[in-house]
């Protein structure tokens, strides 16, 4: 898609788009069931200008988090927001976002 991470304008302000997220893959754990230790992890499959690539997400930052399919982050006035696929509502990031954020590179 030409042009897809091209700044453009979103109610009179300049989104700069850095990441779109393909698709989020909740955790599966089959006919075994939830695991009694550890951390459990989810995926997220994201596309940035380099190409695609999967990042882990425990489990309750993912349930804590407004992550979908096809959402962007990208930068909004100077800071780190969500943006919905259809590009309608903007958010800003909740502490189980901000933290998964940390840990991908932008």
């Amino acid at each position: 898609m030409a042009g897809k991470w091209e700044p453009f304008d979103l109610n009179g302000s300049v989104f700069r788009p850095l990441v779109k997220l393909l698709y989020v893959e909740e955790p599966d754990f089959g006919c075994e069931g939830v695991p009694e230790d550890g951390v459990v992890y989810g995926s997220i499959v994201l596309e940035d200008k380099n190409g695609q690539r999967t990042v882990k997400i425990e489990e309750q930052q993912l349930f804590a988090s407004r992550l979908d399919d096809g959402m962007w982050i990208g930068k909004l006035a100077g800071k780190i927001v969500l943006l919905d696929k259809r590009k309608q509502h903007i958010y800003q990031p909740n502490e189980a976002e901000q933290s998964w954020l940390q840990n991908i590179s932008l």
